[in-house]
């Protein structure tokens, strides 16, 4: 598994590979319906999106102990 690439467990127990490839983060293994009710295996967001939303849930974890 290089730097770019880690491993992660959601809270189901269930492994996900997020990916860093340039700008864009993808992370897979998913496995949820998705709006058409197919199931969901991969998802790509923008780098500066993901860094984001990240900050901001760090932010509010922190302030709620």
């Amino acid at each position: 598994m290089t730097a770019q690439e880690q491993s992660q467990s959601e809270p189901d127990g269930q492994p996900v590979r997020v990916r860093l490839r340039s700008e864009t983060v993808i992370r897979s293994d998913l496995m949820y319906p998705g709006p058409d009710g197919r199931p969901v295996e991969e998802v790509r967001f923008r780098l500066e999106q993901y860094l984001g939303e990240v900050e901001r849930a760090y932010a509010a974890f922190k302030d709620h102990p």
